[in-house]
Order: C-alpha cells, then structure tokens, then sequence
C-alpha cells in the first residue's frame, strides 16, 4: 500500500488530499492528513469565524479543482441563493467548503484509497534506506510514508527587526493577529500600533473599530501603502500574453506594461486587466530574470505590485475609507528602531521614510501583522529547522522560500531532490513567485498528486 503523509490541513494540505482522492488509481492509498490543531481547512485564512471578514476574491474564482472552476460557487449559492459569480464570501464559509469538498472526495474515493485524519505535530523528518520517510510527532508516534507533503501553510512571522532592543521582549507585543481572545487582550480605549498596512492590518483595524468606532488606531508600514478596491478583470486580454519578449529586466518589464495600460486606457478598457492578464506569465517572467533582476523588483517594485496584486473587496474599502476620514485609523511609513515600556504605554522609537528625524509612538498594545514569516531561516518551527539543519530543505537566497524542483520536490543543501519529499504552500514563492493564491495552489496541488500517485 502506498502511504502519503500531507502535514498540514489548511488549504494547501486539503487541496492535496482531494487531489490523491480523486486521482487514486488501481494500487492502495492511504492518504495521511496531519493537522495540529484538529480543525480542517481552516488554517491562518480560513480560520476565523467573523461573517465581515470575507475572500478578497469573487466567488467565481475559488474553486478548489482546476477543473471544475464553478465547484464553489455551487456550493455557496446553495446555502445562499443571493451569491453570484461577482459575490465576495465570507472566509469562514470558505472554510466549511473545503471540508465539505474533503468529505465529498473521500465518499467518492474508490474503496481502496482511504483517507486518515491526525492530530499532531511533527517535530523531525528522516529519510530510511529503503527509500521510505520516517515522521515523528511531539508525543513520540512515528509514521512511515513513501511521500510526504509539507503543506503547513504561513507560518507567523518574526517581529520585525531592529536596532535598539527587541519587540518580543514588550509586555504590550501582540505576535499573533488572529489570535481567538485578541479583542479582550485590547481596551476599547487603548491607542494601538499596527505592524503592516496590508490585508490583514486593514481586517484587525476594522476589528477593532466595529468593536469601538473611537478607537485610535495607527498603522505603520515600510512604505505606508493600503492594498487597492478589487476590480474584477472583464477579461479583454483573457488567454493572450501581455508580454512577450519584452521582460529580459524589471525596468523592460515595467515599461512593456506600461505601454499595455496606455493602450487600454485608450481605447476606454480598464487597466487591471493588463495586471490580472499580467499575473498569468508571472512564473515564467520571474524564473527568467536572473537573482540580480529579482533583487531589483524586489527592492523597488514589490510593494506597489502587493498593493495592487492582493485587494479588497468593495464593501471592505468603502468601511476603510470611512475609517481614514474621520481619523479612526492613520496611516503612515516608516520602521521601528527602538522600543521601551513605560507603565501601561509601549514607546517606539520611529524613524519616518525619507527622514533622518526620530519620532515616538505610544501604544498599549503593538499588534504584528505583517503577514507570515517570509523565509525558512527565520522560522520558529521545529520541523523547519531541523530539515534545514540536516541539509534535507534548502532556503533560497533572496528570502523568499525554499528551493524546489520539478513537481515542487524539495531540494536538499546539495541542490538534490530529497528522495519524497514534496513542497506546498507560500514558500513556492522562491522559484514561482505567485504561490500564495487559489488559482496557482490549486495548480500545484494537482501536479503533487499526481507526482504521489
């Protein structure tokens, strides 16, 4: 029987499972689903249970299978009739349709793959000489797999660094943005500092205004840009190359979009989309430039690109916008240099973008929202760690991830497959850039399956 252990059972975990399912041939399955908390498809985007906080994208692009693009949307409309293609779900519904759709594939399944769902963690990863993976958990259980599939998701990210003193060592540092008591942990009066003006500064700004409309709220980026209103594509350019061999650099590339926005703009089309057009060649764009070009887009282009590329829904935007007139919610750029606690009050030593002045920010709590932790090197997971220590996972230069292969195969320190061992999740980013959304996971979900199979 071949046994496949999937660690993780968020998105990318179950995406997986439903894959191998659906893909089970005539030989034995038994497909391994690993999760530590217990709860599936839920994970760090899936997780929270507020109907306000919703999918930054129309229910018509979610599927889960490649090949059933309306999978989703048939299930939302059915538990609300008022869902359309354009419609923006709630996260939480989300969620339930990726263990509904779990469920579904392992009834359909032939009887000869099985599906087992785990609690636990694994804490070390070890290849044997039969070829075979050894995991072992925390409380000492050991699994044997012919594959195994790291799909443990974002992993939360360190606290931002900085020159004087540390921000995890602050009695009033919130880590964790998703956490379940987070709203008892903050006073309906307390001043609040945000780290990050991206998707999720803006859900735990809203969070706390809905809570208290009064509440001062401020939220600090590097570059102190809010993600842009979601405007669904109306497809002019669908299926067709916006660029073609116009992007040996990120300043050709630049200047080839730019010319296609012109064109559009012109002919009275919308402009997004030449990016949703755009997103689509992405990974090969990116695998072509070499590291001293994916340096230059990094240090000059990233930010505008993630303000654009990861949006809001409409409703979101508009709740957002109110925030910022009445003065609920500032934002501004800048980094942290130094921090100090001062009796109920934080006092962060802030140096603003473009300026060699210092300023101090007060707030009773910090709340890092940042996103996930961006490289392997800097994750706190055991598991991560030790693969990295042994050689079995290599991260890549820029930060970004991991090194993978063909079928996403983890590349060991000596630039080698490790023999089973299969990638999913944020940290594609290294070799593929978009990595984070349903489209491309789903893609690479179905390509690990049947590399599995």
């Amino acid at each position: 029987m071949r046994t496949v252990l999937i660690v993780g059972a968020g998105f990318s975990g179950v995406a997986c499972a439903i894959q191998m399912l659906r893909l089970a041939g005539r030989q034995p399955l038994r497909v391994l689903l690993l999760n530590r908390s217990g709860r599936l498809a839920r994970g760090m985007a899936y997780g929270t249970q507020s109907q306000q906080h919703l999918l930054n994208v129309v229910a018509a692009k979610m599927s889960v299978l490649p090949d059933d693009p309306e999978h989703f949307l048939r299930y939302a409309a059915l538990r609300d009739s008022r869902v359309t293609g354009s419609s923006y779900v709630a996260r939480s519904v989300y969620g339930d349709y990726l263990e509904w759709a779990l469920r579904q594939a392992q009834d359909q399944a032939p009887r000869h793959a099985s599906l087992d769902c785990i609690s636990g963690s694994v804490c070390r990863l070890q290849t044997e000489t039969c070829g075979r993976l050894e995991a072992m958990l925390e409380d000492g259980r050991r699994i044997e797999a012919d594959r195994v599939v790291l799909a443990f998701g974002h992993l939360p990210a360190p606290p931002p660094e900085m020159a004087h003193g540390t921000l995890a060592d602050s009695a009033h540092y919130v880590p964790d943005p998703w956490r379940a008591d987070l709203l008892s942990t903050v006073g309906v009066r307390d001043p609040v500092l945000l780290l990050g003006s991206g998707l999720t500064a803006v859900d735990i700004a809203l969070q706390l205004l809905r809570r208290n409309p009064s509440q001062c709220v401020h939220a600090l980026s590097r570059h102190g840009l809010l993600p842009q209103p979601s405007k669904p594509p109306c497809g002019h350019l669908a299926g067709s190359p916006l660029l073609r061999d116009e992007a040996p650099t990120v300043r050709a590339a630049l200047h080839a979009f730019m010319r296609q926005v012109e064109r559009l703009e012109a002919a009275g089309l919308d402009w997004h989309d030449a990016l949703a057009a755009l997103r689509q060649q992405s990974a090969g764009i990116w695998q072509a430039w070499p590291a001293v070009e994916r340096r230059r887009f990094l240090r000059h282009v990233r930010p505008y690109w993630d303000v654009h590329r990861h949006q809001l829904p409409p409703m979101v935007q508009q709740e957002l916008a109110a925030a910022l007139e009445r003065g609920a919610l500032r934002v501004s750029a800048g980094r942290v240099i130094g921090i100090r606690d001062e009796a109920e009050l934080a006092v962060l030593t802030v140096q603003p973008r473009g300026s060699e002045a210092r300023i101090e920010l007060r707030a009773a709590r910090i709340i890092n929202c940042t996103g996930s932790c961006a490289s392997p090197r800097r994750a706190s997971m055991p598991l991560v760690r030790q693969l990295l220590a042994d050689g079995l996972m290599q991260a890549d230069a820029l930060g970004l991830g991991v090194e993978t292969g063909a079928d996403c195969t983890v590349l060991g320190a000596d630039g080698k497959p490790t023999p089973g061992l299969h990638y999913i999740g944020p940290w594609l980013r290294a070799g593929y850039w978009e990595a984070t959304a349903v489209p491309e996971l789903r893609q690479f979900a179905a390509t690990i399956a049947r590399a599995c199979m």
